[in-house]
């Protein structure tokens, strides 16, 4: 049996809805409990008890990228992007990798492997990426950067590790392992770049524990003196005011919202769907016959056996075609209007004043009315 193509687009409508259901949920399965690493949250997964420490380290230089335009200035030093939920566009990654190259220290860490990481545009300016390896609890410092405070193991709680893709790769790793990189640092121009494949010791639960303290204290060694911490919240969805154009093109409502559109719009388009008045068939428009009308009123009065009703009709209209043809006025009673009509037409005299006389019985039937009809059609041709 051949489907309908309401049943073909209703089909593909609940598949697409379910494709993407289940690429969100996969996606939030993938980032796990670094989704919200966000200087804003007070969750075990949030990053508040990371800022408010800063803020007492250094007071009146911790700031956040959000709710303004994306952008970075001199006076800006260090820069944490700690798994952004939302991709850097190719604009964003000009304006990072130019402020590195001016002196900037980009800290950046996320726990999912390129290249669903939404770090990736930004690692791949750096020549990096983040490969998976088998699940690890802790690391090993390798670089005398992180001796001071002295750090022996680092909780990271990840299955990725930090890979270099440049043909002669300028990485140094920082902590390991199992001799894969975990956290590690390279030169670009005059800037610095750090990439940590773990967000557990930037959490609120992870800095609970002594060793992720000393690593940011190490961390902090690489911070200008004078300049700012910025953390990015740009890129957890802390922007300024959204136009419609991007609300329906950058977030998953206005995709609904498109794609919903889409699909009744090709059902509207399929099933030629207009939206006006429809135009009538031709049988509701077409009028009925003379035929049809003569035919009804002849049932009708013959049902109701109105014969006198119908011989009266006749008797005048028999009148007015003689008289009309001759112009004799159709005031005159029968006798003076058959008198004229002689006189044009003698032969027919005694005929026409029977034939007039007997439409007016009140005793006619109707086979005679019908044979006096007959009878008048021949005088009238």
């Amino acid at each position: 049996m051949k489907l309908r193509l309401e049943l073909v687009l209703l089909l593909v409508l609940i598949i697409g809805l379910g494709a993407i259901a289940a690429y969100y949920a996969d996606q939030r399965g993938q980032q796990g409990a670094g989704i919200r690493t966000t200087s804003f949250s007070s969750s075990d997964d949030g990053a508040l008890a990371l800022y408010r420490w800063l803020e007492r380290i250094v007071p009146g230089r911790v700031d956040r990228l959000a709710y303004r335009p994306f952008a970075l200035s001199a006076a800006e030093g260090m820069l944490f992007v700690l798994g952004p939920t939302e991709r850097y566009e190719p604009a964003q990654v000009a304006v990072v990798t130019e402020w590195v190259r001016e002196g900037g220290v980009l800290v950046m860490a996320d726990s999912r492997p390129s290249p669903r990481s939404t770090l990736a545009p930004l690692l791949e300016a750096f020549d990096l990426e983040l490969k998976i390896i088998a699940l690890t609890s802790t690391a090993t410092p390798v670089h005398p950067a992180l001796g001071s405070p002295p750090l022996t193991t680092l909780p990271v709680h990840t299955a990725v590790a930090i890979a270099s893709t440049a043909p002669q790769p300028a990485l140094a790793p920082l902590a390991v392992a199992d001799t894969h990189p975990i956290v590690a640092g390279q030169r670009f121009g005059d800037g610095y770049v750090i990439v940590v494949s773990s967000l557990y010791p930037f959490t609120n639960d992870g800095l609970r524990q002594p060793e992720s303290a000393a690593f940011m204290l190490n961390l902090l060694r690489w911070l200008p003196p004078g300049q700012k911490i910025v953390f990015d919240e740009f890129h957890h969805g802390f922007v300024p005011n959204a136009d419609l154009r991007s609300l329906l093109l950058n977030h998953p409502f206005g995709w609904a919202i498109l794609y919903g559109g889409a699909v009744i719009g090709l059902y509207i388009l399929a099933g030629s769907r207009r939206f006006v008045r429809p135009l009538p068939l031709r049988s509701e428009t077409a009028r009925r016959s003379s035929v049809e009308y003569i035919d009804s009123i002849a049932g009708m009065l013959r049902r109701t056996r109105q014969i006198s009703y119908a011989a009266e009709h006749y008797y005048h209209t028999l009148r007015r075609r003689l008289g009309q043809s001759y112009g004799i006025p159709l005031t005159l009673d029968d006798a003076a209007f058959v008198d004229q009509l002689a006189t044009i037409r003698p032969a027919d005299r005694q005929q026409i004043l029977r034939l007039l006389t007997d439409l007016r019985r009140p005793d006619l039937d109707e086979a005679g009315l019908l044979r006096l009809v007959a009878e008048g059609d021949q005088l009238i041709r």
